[in-house]
């Protein structure tokens, strides 16, 4: 199924541009990248993901690597990723300042981060957990519930950008469905969850398979459930 967000990341790259994928993971966007004749390079600090990417994508450039310091000569690529990655990151200031050295004149940088969590269906899902477990959400927090400032402000996104010595073309907004096709799918991708293995500590697995559903009934699509997120995307150029 073909990604919204994977074809707003690589909008505009033609075939032969040079693409970084910081935080690669298994590799999804790679491949797509690569299947639209891009040539492509992946970095990621977990060695099995990268196992996983190889197999996927095996004319990759694979590296283990931080996102803090890439282990490429400067102006080396024309389109550098940071998909769902800056959010995970000790100074994301210093990640974008890297993906803009590496960066070729004229290249885009573009990063990803979560809506709000009133934009995000997904976060229904941290709400049912959340009793399970005793804790409470204080008012105004982020999606963790730590109340960091959360970057999916687009006005934060863009002072970032901005100390990281990028200009900003533009903060998009992308819509991306995610779909399960039965309740079983559904409950066994919480349970993999580091919430919805705690959860499943404190109550038990049938506890919490109960309240996802409750709390998820809005949102079924047949014999599943459909959620919609909001990712939105950092566009911008090294200044």
């Amino acid at each position: 199924m073909t990604s919204p967000l994977h074809e707003r990341v690589l909008a505009g790259a033609r075939p032969g541009a040079r693409l970084l994928d910081v935080g690669c993971g298994a590799g999804e966007l790679l491949a797509r990248a690569a299947a639209d004749g891009l040539v492509v390079s992946g970095v990621d600090v977990d060695r099995r993901a990268l196992a996983a990417a190889e197999r996927t994508v095996p004319g990759a450039v694979l590296r283990v690597a931080d996102a803090h310091e890439l282990p490429f000569d400067d102006d080396a690529f024309d389109l550098v990723d940071l998909v769902q990655v800056l959010e995970h990151l000790t100074n994301p200031v210093v990640a974008l300042r890297e993906a803009g050295r590496v960066c070729s004149p004229g290249g885009a940088v573009r990063a990803t981060v979560w809506g709000r969590p009133d934009e995000c269906d997904a976060s229904v899902i941290g709400a049912a957990l959340l009793p399970l477990t005793g804790a409470a959400r204080a008012p105004g927090s982020d999606r963790s519930g730590t109340g960091a400032p959360p970057l999916t402000d687009p006005d934060r996104l863009a002072r970032i950008a901005g100390l990281a010595g990028l200009e900003v073309r533009e903060i998009a907004v992308v819509r991306v469905p995610v779909d399960h096709p039965d309740p079983d799918d559904l409950v066994a991708g919480v349970l993999a969850s580091a919430p919805g293995r705690h959860a499943a500590r404190a109550v038990g697995p049938a506890a919490v398979r109960t309240a996802l559903l409750d709390a998820l009934e809005p949102y079924r699509d047949g014999p599943g459930h459909r959620l919609t997120d909001t990712v939105r995307v950092l566009d911008a150029t090294p200044a």
